[in-house]
C-alpha cells in the first residue's frame, strides 16, 4: 500500500517546474525528497529533486535542503554529485516546495545492488571505502561533514565515456541535520538514520560531530554487509537512536568469526565507541584500508600457491558442512588431567600405605599409652603393668619362622628382648610409613611383600599427579 508521499510522487510525474523543467519519470524517493529525471527546455537533461511537499511548510528545512547545493560543490570533487540549480515552485499544488537541479547519473546505489543479490565481499566494500574515503579527505578540507552515509547514499555511475568503468558518488550532502529539533519518528533523518548513527550524533552532541561521525556511519555500512546485521535493534527508532548513543558497537567476529584480520581491524577500528580512539582523519583510515587490501590481495596470493597440485599426497578434504571459524567449540575447557584416568590408590604416592592394614600396631599404642597414665600415677602399680607387657610381647613374638595359619597376625620382631613392646609391635619406617604384614589368604600361602621402603631423600623419583 502506498503511503502519500508515495502517491504525491507518483503524481508529480509530467508536471513542469516553474516553465522550465519536466518531470519526465520517477527515479526514486526517499524520506526527504524524491527524485526525477528531468529535461529543461533547452533540451539539458538533469536529475531533479523535490523536497516533499508535507516537509516545505518549515522554513528552516527549505533554506537546509537548498543549502544542500553549496554545501557538496564546496567539497569540489568528482566522488560528489554536482548540483546545478535550486528553486521554490512558483505555481500548482506544490507552490512553495523547493528543489534541486543536479547532474543525472547513469547506475545504482549500493543498496540497488544489494537488493538484487549482489554479493559484497570484503575486498568489495574495502575498494569502495577507499573512493568513499578520497571523497571525505576532500570534505574534510572543505570543513563539510556528510553526516548521513549509508548504502542508499553511496552511487555506483557509470562514465559516459567509458561504460565499463564505473565511479563511486557520495550522494545528499547535508541532509542528515536538515531536520534538527523535529521528531525522529515523523521523518526519520533527524539527526541521520539511526542505524548509521555515531554515538555522539545519537546523542545529539552536535558540537563533536565531525569528520570521525562520518567514518563510522562508513564502517557501520561494512559493518552490516559483512554481518547482515546491524549494529543495534531496536523497537523502533527511538529505542535505536537511544542504544546508538549509549552502547558500544560489537566487535565484528562476534557476529562474523570468519571475518579476515585486516577487515576486523579497520571496522573495529572505525567503530569505536569514544570518537578519539577512532581515526582521527579520512586520510588515516584510507590508509589503513589501502594496508588491508594488500594484505588481503597477499593472502589470497598465497592460497592460489598453496592449491597448485602437490606430488603426493593431495590435501584432506574437509567437510563442507562445517563453518570455518575462529572458535568453533562452545566454553568447555579441557585440561590434561581431564583427559587422563586417575590412579588407583596407593600406588604411586610418596607415603604407602598398605590396603589391609593389621590391629597390632593400635593395640600396642593404647597399650602403651595405659602404661604411661598408669605410671604417671602410681609408679608401683605401673612397673607391675610393663612387667606384664613385657611378658605378653615376649609370648607373641617367640615364634618368627613358623608358618601362619589361618586368620593369625605376624610381626618380625626387629628388636631385642628387652626393648619396648610397643617399639617391637610397630615401627616407623621410611620416616612415617608403618610396616606390618597383610592378613594372610584362607589356605596357606607365603606372606605378602612389604612395599618398598621410600624416605624423603626418594620422594622426587616418584611421579606425581597435580
Amino acid at each position: 500500500m502506498q503511503s502519500a508521499t508515495d502517491r504525491e510522487a507518483v503524481e508529480r510525474v509530467g508536471a513542469v517546474l516553474n516553465d522550465k523543467w519536466t518531470l519526465e519519470r520517477l527515479l526514486g524517493v526517499g524520506g526527504m525528497a524524491a527524485v526525477y529525471a528531468g529535461c529543461h527546455r533547452n533540451g539539458a537533461r538533469a536529475a531533479v529533486k523535490v523536497l516533499h511537499r508535507d516537509l516545505s511548510r518549515y522554513r528552516e528545512v527549505r533554506e537546509r535542503f537548498q543549502r544542500e547545493g553549496y554545501a557538496a560543490n564546496k567539497v569540489g570533487h568528482p566522488g560528489v554529485v554536482k548540483v546545478l540549480d535550486d528553486d521554490v515552485i512558483s505555481s500548482g499544488p506544490d507552490a512553495g516546495t523547493a528543489y534541486l537541479v543536479m547532474e543525472l547519473l547513469d547506475g545504482e546505489s549500493l543498496q540497488d545492488r544489494l537488493e538484487r543479490g549482489h554479493p559484497v565481499g570484503e575486498r568489495d566494500f574495502l575498494h569502495i571505502a577507499d573512493e568513499v574515503l578520497a571523497v571525505l579527505e576532500a570534505a574534510q578540507e572543505a570543513g563539510v561533514v556528510h553526516r548521513d552515509l549509508k548504502p542508499e547514499n553511496l552511487f555506483f555511475a557509470r562514465d559516459d565515456g567509458s561504460p565499463d568503468k564505473v565511479r563511486v558518488k557520495v550522494l545528499d550532502f547535508g541532509l542528515a541535520r536538515l531536520l534538527s529539533g523535529q521528531s525522529i519518528t515523523t521523518y526519520g533523518l533527524a539527526l541521520g538514520t539511526p542505524s548509521f548513527m555515531s554515538p555522539e550524533q545519537a546523542a545529539g552532541r552536535l558540537d563533536e560531530i565531525d569528520i570521525r561521525t562520518d567514518l563510522f556511519a562508513l564502517a557501520a555500512t561494512g559493518f552490516r554487509l559483512r554481518t547482515g546485521r546491524r549494529i543495534h535493534d531496536g523497537d523502533d527508532p527511538v529505542d535505536l537512536v537511544t542504544k546508538m548513543a549509549r552502547l558500544p558497537a560489537p566487535p565484528i567476529r562476534t557476529l562474523a568469526p570468519d571475518a579476515s584480520d585486516p577487515f576486523a581491524r579497520v571496522i573495529d577500528r572505525a567503530l569505536e565507541f569514544r570518537r578519539e580512539d577512532r581515526y582521527e582523519s579520512a586520510t588515516a583510515m584510507r590508509k589503513d584500508v589501502r594496508r588491508a587490501i594488500s594484505e588481503l590481495d597477499g593472502a589470497q596470493h598465497e592460497r592460489r600457491v598453496s592449491r597448485a597440485p602437490p606430488p603426493s599426497p593431495p590435501p584432506r578434504r574437509q567437510a563442507p558442512t562445517l563453518p570455518r571459524t575462529k572458535d568453533p567449540e562452545p566454553t568447555i575447557e579441557l585440561s590434561e588431567r581431564d583427559l587422563v584416568p586417575p590412579r588407583t590408590y596407593g600406588l604411586d604416592e610418596s607415603i604407602r600405605i598398605p590396603k589391609n592394614h593389621s590391629v597390632l600396631p593400635w593395640m600396642a599404642l593404647i597399650l602403651a599409652g595405659g602404661i604411661g597414665v598408669a605410671l604417671w600415677r602410681d609408679p608401683t602399680h605401673g612397673t607391675q603393668l610393663l612387667e606384664r607387657a613385657r611378658m605378653w610381647g615376649s609370648s607373641l613374638l617367640s615364634s618368627p619362622s613358623s608358618t601362619p595359619s589361618a586368620g593369625t597376625l605376624t610381626a618380625t620382631p626387629e628388636t631385642p628382648a628387652d626393648a619396648p613392646a610397643d617399639a617391637g609391635a610397630a615401627r616407623p619406617a621410611g620416616g612415617g610409613a608403618l610396616r606390618s604384614s597383610s592378613s594372610a589368604s584362607p589356605s596357606s600361602s607365603p606372606p605378602r611383600a612389604a612395599p618398598a621402603r621410600v624416605g624423603p631423600g626418594s620422594v622426587q623419583n616418584l611421579r606425581t599427579r597435580h
